[in-house]
């Protein structure tokens, strides 16, 4: 079986998807497609695509399966197009830019789906072993009742003037512009820690959140608000609190200020019948948990705890995961509907920072 394959966005990304699915037995890269003909035509014979489209219509008519790697405001139109064409679909994080369209995208999935479409979103640190062995345990009640979790996201790219000009660079730029389309640094990479936080505590309730926007500092060492006459006012930093349908507390920050970390994922959770921990720097596949009589056990000299740290097989990434679940036909998580959940999650985040009160979460299907 040959899955044909299709590429929306032919930028950075784009490259790092193509390697990866090149390694994928069965799968073809069969179009590409960029508002830029002249980016297109060069990722094609970069990456050996077979052709480069000349639209969106063109290519859905060459390929089974997309992949959409734009920039995050054009993820809604092109999902759609996808979907309503019955093409399978991986969609980069994340789904949409506001809860409306992700919860169209959704309705739009579901009636594929009903057809045989398997739709994903690129929540690319599912391919953590670490991670996929949390959400077993937790599914598995091995923790218990979830009472308490903590995690980050930190990054720096912004954070010093030897580091600071980077973000003047196109694919950096338009992450710090709200007119640009972006979500900040909640929507960018606060999406992957909602993701992965609440994959393992369960669904959120409510949630209270404080975003700040900090002047950004140029090799020069002075500070800009404004670059080439374009604000940089998305969010920078991110501090999240939420309330567990369970009843638990989860409390998680991100930022781009964070000097010594370039790309810091770490959680931590506490339940009646245990915790665990994971931190990414650490290594993907290396899992701490303290179960059972580990919490606690009573000792001559005292109360003890036990952590018992587990180094893991790798487990698949999403690309292949994607094309394992056209080939046997069943979809994977996390798909199109997980998606429009955590739209949900940052929407009720940004009316937070704006009332400066807790928010209920609305629905996403």
């Amino acid at each position: 079986m040959t899955i044909r394959l299709g590429i929306i966005g032919t930028g950075g990304m784009a490259g790092e998807q193509a390697k990866h699915f090149k390694k994928i037995s069965g799968v073809e890269l069969s179009s590409c497609f960029d508002v830029v003909a002249d980016r297109a035509a060069a990722f094609a014979q970069q990456h050996g695509v077979a052709r480069a489209a000349k639209s969106i219509k063109e290519l859905l008519r060459d390929v089974d399966a997309v992949s959409i790697v734009t920039p995050d405001r054009f993820h809604y139109q092109g999902a759609l197009e996808v979907l309503e064409a019955k093409k399978h679909l991986l969609c980069e994080k994340p789904l949409t830019l506001t809860l409306a369209q992700a919860r169209e995208v959704a309705a739009v999935y579901k009636k594929a789906a009903k057809k045989g479409v398997l739709g994903m979103v690129n929540f690319s640190y599912r391919r953590s072993a670490a991670m996929q062995k949390a959400i077993e345990l937790a599914a598995r009640g091995e923790l218990g009742e979830v009472r308490l979790a903590s995690g980050f996201y930190l990054q720096s790219w912004v954070a010093a003037p030897i580091w600071g000009p980077w973000w003047k660079e196109e694919r950096w730029l338009w992450r710090l512009q709200t007119a640009a389309g972006s979500g900040g640094v909640l929507g960018d990479v606060g999406c992957h820690l909602l993701d992965m936080a609440t994959s393992v505590t369960g669904n959120v309730k409510r949630v209270r959140c404080w975003l700040g926007s900090f002047p950004k500092i140029a090799g020069d060492g002075k500070s800009y608000r404004k670059w080439q006459g374009k604000k940089l006012d998305a969010n920078d930093t991110a501090v999240i609190e939420l309330e567990l349908e369970s009843g638990g507390m989860t409390l998680l920050h991100t930022s781009r200020w964070a000097g010594g970390h370039s790309n810091h994922l770490r959680l931590e959770v506490h339940g009646t019948r245990g915790a665990l921990r994971f931190d990414l720097d650490e290594g993907e596949n290396v899992l701490q948990t303290c179960l059972g009589e580990n919490m606690a056990k009573r000792e001559p000299d005292g109360i003890h705890v036990s952590w018992k740290t587990e180094k893991l097989e790798p487990t698949p990434t999403n690309y292949e995961r994607f094309i394992a679940a056209i080939e046997r036909g069943r979809p994977d998580q996390p798909d199109i509907v997980r998606g429009a959940q955590i739209q949900a999650y940052l929407d009720a985040c940004e009316r937070s920072a704006r009332s400066a009160r807790w928010e209920r979460v609305r629905r996403w299907d």
